[in-house]
């Protein structure tokens, strides 16, 4: 990677400490001195200058730049621009030491919940939760702040691609009528954003409240059955009906445009239908599935109780199988086969997952059906593998990889000195000498 942070500096004669005014005030003094028109053989000297100057100008490209050099130039504005953003390479940061202090919560958790169910502990089962309560604490309170942010952002926003277009398509208005339709625009934009925060918050409350019931319920301090536990946790799927509800007629609405005069067909409704709610089912299911197990009403093995879980895993070889059809019925041979070749490798995968997965679920359902000789440290290795896994992720290797890619030329960045323009001026990291000051004076 290109960490060379101060060759634009050099071209323009001053250092990476410079003042825009100072920046401006260098190229003027080289732009008049190398121009064309004064200096017809200093064409290539006059681009790097006006190069440097245009990136050195900019306060987001200098950023950008000063961490990144060329090369972080050359990415903005592909796809990969936002590595090399210092904001959000800040908000990268933030985001990981939350996740690695999440994780490491979760595995406190685990490892509390396994001592716990092994009677190797005796404590209140509060006592065992404490690591999920700091984890809800900090999302409620991360909601809290940005849902009251929200309050305090000022209509007078960044203006953004959606004014750009709306603009192009009312460029009859007056100033002050752009003005009055950008700021309803922007109060709307902020009205949708508090009210995604607020049902986010809606469900972080519910998921907080799921807990507390089944917190209370195992320490006994009141004797609910598990419908009345889990009611909390079918508000929240009667919530995730709703918002399923509203996207299916959402995307059948849009079906029927596309189709104009035409109806849209039983079969692409029963598709649509599944896609959106097939996940909704299986996790209504196996909440009901556990509630009737836990209140006696059936007494079947936890591993019937389960089968919800199993057909997770044929619904996407299924859908795998259809992709491996589909991809055979491909008239481009060298197509088809890159996309059975995917099929495959998915199914691979899918495989692997479900091994693990599955093999836990089914050390999970003995134990809940009493066989005590399975220590529950045992069963939940395999979490406590990936876990760990993604804790050193989040926590070392990633903060350590952007850190490392964002290293610039420190010691020249520590070097305030002050460029002589008369000596050189660079095109990127390459020197090129200039003239003498005596030439200079006779050109």
């Amino acid at each position: 990677m290109d960490h060379n942070t101060t060759a634009l500096y050099e071209t323009l004669g001053i250092s990476k400490a410079a003042t825009p005014e100072e920046i401006k005030k260098a190229y003027r003094r080289l732009a008049l001195r190398y121009h064309p028109d004064k200096n017809p053989d200093s064409a290539e000297q006059f681009k790097n200058i006006s190069h440097a100057y245009e990136v050195l100008s900019d306060e987001k490209k200098r950023k950008v730049y000063d961490r990144y050099g060329e090369l972080g130039l050359n990415m903005m504005g592909t796809v990969a621009s936002p590595l090399f953003d210092p904001e959000i390479e800040s908000m990268l940061c933030t985001l990981f030491m939350t996740l690695a202090s999440a994780f490491a919560l979760l595995i406190i958790f685990f490892v509390f919940l396994s001592l716990r169910i092994d009677n190797m502990v005796l404590w209140k089962w509060s006592v065992v939760w404490i690591p999920l309560w700091i984890c809800d604490a900090i999302v409620i309170l991360s909601f809290l702040t940005h849902f009251v942010q929200s309050f305090r952002d000022d209509d007078d926003e960044k203006y953004d691609d959606d004014d750009e277009e709306a603009d192009m398509a009312h460029e009859d208005e007056t100033e002050e009528q752009r003005a009055n339709r950008r700021a309803a625009r922007r109060r709307q934009r902020r009205r949708l954003s508090q009210v995604r925060i607020s049902l986010s918050l809606i469900y972080v409350i519910l998921a907080l409240l799921f807990q507390i019931f089944i917190v209370i319920r195992l320490d006994q301090l009141v004797m609910w059955s598990a419908a009345m536990v889990f009611i909390p946790y079918f508000i929240l799927e009667g919530l995730n009906f709703m918002f399923t509800s509203v996207d299916f007629f959402i995307n059948l609405k849009i079906m029927q445009m596309a189709a104009e005069h035409h109806k849209v067909g039983l079969r692409l409704i029963l598709q649509l239908l599944f896609e959106g709610f097939w996940w909704f089912v299986i996790r209504l299911v196996q909440g009901i599935l556990i509630v009737l197990r836990i209140d006696q009403v059936v007494t079947c093995s936890w591993g019937i109780i389960f089968i919800p879980l199993y057909l997770i895993f044929v619904k996407y070889a299924i859908q795998l199988i259809f992709a491996y059809r589909r991809f055979q019925l491909i008239p481009q041979q060298e197509m088809a086969q890159q996309g059975k070749l995917t099929v495959k490798l998915g199914f691979i995968a899918l495989t692997i997952v479900g091994v693990l997965f599955y093999s836990l679920v089914g050390l999970i359902a003995r134990r809940l059906d009493g066989y005590e000789y399975i220590k529950m440290s045992n069963v939940l290795i395999p979490i406590f593998i990936v876990l760990s896994i993604v804790f050193c992720c989040t926590g070392c290797c990633l903060p350590c990889i952007l850190m490392v890619s964002s290293v610039g030329d420190l010691g020249d960045e520590a070097d305030g000195r002050l460029i002589d323009p008369n000596r050189r001026i660079t095109q990127y990291a390459d020197t090129t000498p200039l003239q003498s000051q005596s030439e200079m004076t006779e050109a």
